[in-house]
């Protein structure tokens, strides 16, 4: 039977803050050659098209990375909110058994991990596919590399449930909390528990007789939302916050794990990224920093715009540069900045959750400048895009095209735009902007007004439902 794979990207993103961020998680950062959300997507493409169970809140970023993919956008399930991971699997069994597959299995995989050893990922989801077919709720099992207290634990029993070439598959003896460190260094020393990684594989039918039984409140509200969703953020709200270890794997019966190792990380905070950077050479990081030292060692860096870094006696040292903010911190300590974070949220500053770029379904903007007079965008529209028929009502705009070609309609009037080219949209004017060409168009806009909000937007007609 094959298995249908599924990707849940959900996470606040504040761990590695300043370049994840609420808005911007870290699934989507490009902190190596590719995000970890287009590492997820072709790490599982060998077991078929995957979905992506996220929120509605990223449906752009998630919606272009499928489009990337050369997947359709339709495989993407969108959650109201986010709930926790036993409100997101129940969603995905309830939309799973709507289109009449609930006999298939399902292997549900986060989308913000890295994974090293892939021909020996696909051997073990191979091997917990035969196993979830058979009825069987299936994790898999990290073997710990020390004794981490930020990860729960899957103890298994001793015997060998069932063995295929040289993996063996055992029954879990009990879910465990996260450990502090001495029962941690016990769990290690004992050889019979695993870090949890998060990685489910099931059937969906024998998943949602799981939830009848052990989380039936939550399963009776979830199937009241209606095959095209529309009601679902009515019944969503009203759902409990439930991990679904809490909710479900830790009353199970019968389960099976299978250990192995994989060269998994969670990518839970920068001394996870450093270690990386230095353990994994064929890692190809995309900070775009120049790093000049002077009796200075031991310190990781990194920079999303490029930057000349200079670091003079100082070592052991975690440095990250974004337009808008930046973070040192000492090696070691990085799990603290998500408190760090609270802070800056606290004090109201926007850092917390956003960037000075949006992304959006066409492409996306930079915003370069915002003061009271004028704000400056440099806005990209990807080929075969376009933006919304628009108007507003209490600014200009001027656009200059800096790359590529584009068609531009003001007020019912079409004019090819191409490199160095200038327009000027009045107030009051409808208009829109499409990229014909077979690159991205970049072009600079100057707004001057009164306001310059994202809600002064009036829209006729829009490719992406927003009108």
């Amino acid at each position: 039977m094959s298995m249908i794979p599924v990707i849940l990207s959900g996470g606040s993103g504040t761990r590695l803050w300043p370049v994840s961020r609420l808005n911007y998680p870290k699934q989507f950062c490009e902190f190596y050659d590719r995000s970890f959300l287009d590492e997820s997507i072709e790490r599982l493409k060998p077991f078929g098209d995957p979905y992506v169970l996220t929120v509605e809140g990223m449906k752009s970023l998630t919606v272009k990375s499928l489009t990337a993919h050369n997947l359709d956008p339709q495989r993407a399930i969108f959650e109201p909110m986010g709930k926790n991971t036993a409100p997101a699997i129940a969603l995905l069994c309830h939309y799973m058994q709507l289109q009449g597959l609930s006999e298939d299995v399902v292997g549900v995989f986060p989308a913000d991990h890295f994974i090293a050893d892939q021909k020996r990922f696909c051997e073990v989801v191979s091997f917990a596919n035969e196993l979830a077919s058979q009825g069987h709720v299936v994790t898999l099992g990290i073997r710990p590399r020390y004794p981490a207290t930020g990860y729960g634990y899957i103890e298994l029993k001793n015997e060998i449930f069932e063995q295929s070439g040289e993996q063996e598959a055992f029954l879990v003896e009990a879910f465990r909390e996260k450990p502090n460190l001495l029962t941690a260094q016990e769990f290690v020393q004992s050889g019979r528990h695993y870090w949890n990684a998060g990685m489910f594989v099931f059937k969906v039918s024998a998943m949602i007789e799981h939830f009848q039984k052990y989380l039936p409140e939550t399963w009776a509200k979830i199937t009241q939302i209606d095959k095209d969703f529309k009601n679902a953020k009515y019944h969503y709200a009203n759902l409990q916050s439930t991990s679904i270890d809490y909710g479900i794997m830790e009353k199970l019966e019968s389960q099976v794990c299978i250990p192995c190792e994989i060269g998994w990380s969670d990518v839970g905070s920068w001394d996870e990224l450093a270690r990386l950077s230095e353990e994994v050479p064929s890692l190809t990081s995309l900070s775009r920093d120049d790093v000049f030292t002077v009796s200075s060692n031991s310190n990781y860096t990194f920079s999303v715009k490029k930057k000349l870094i200079g670091l003079v006696d100082v070592k052991d040292l975690i440095v990250v540069d974004t337009p808008d903010a930046l973070l040192v911190a000492q090696r070691g300590s990085s799990q603290k900045v998500k408190d760090l974070v609270a802070e800056v949220r606290q004090a109201g500053l926007s850092q917390a959750t956003d960037h000075k770029f949006e992304t959006r379904p066409w492409g996306g903007f930079d915003t370069l400048y915002d003061g009271e007079n004028f704000k400056v965008k440099v806005i990209n529209v990807d080929p075969g895009h376009r933006l919304s028929y628009q108007s507003h009502e209490k600014r200009n705009e001027t656009w200059v095209v800096t790359k590529g070609e584009a068609t531009v309609t003001l007020d019912g009037d079409q004019k090819v735009l191409k490199e160095g080219d200038t327009i000027k949209i009045p107030a009051h004017s409808k208009h829109r902007i499409e990229n014909t060409g077979s690159v991205e168009c970049l072009f600079v806009e100057v707004q001057t007004g009164t306001y310059f909000g994202e809600d002064d937007i009036t829209r006729y007609d829009d490719d992406y439902g927003r009108a």
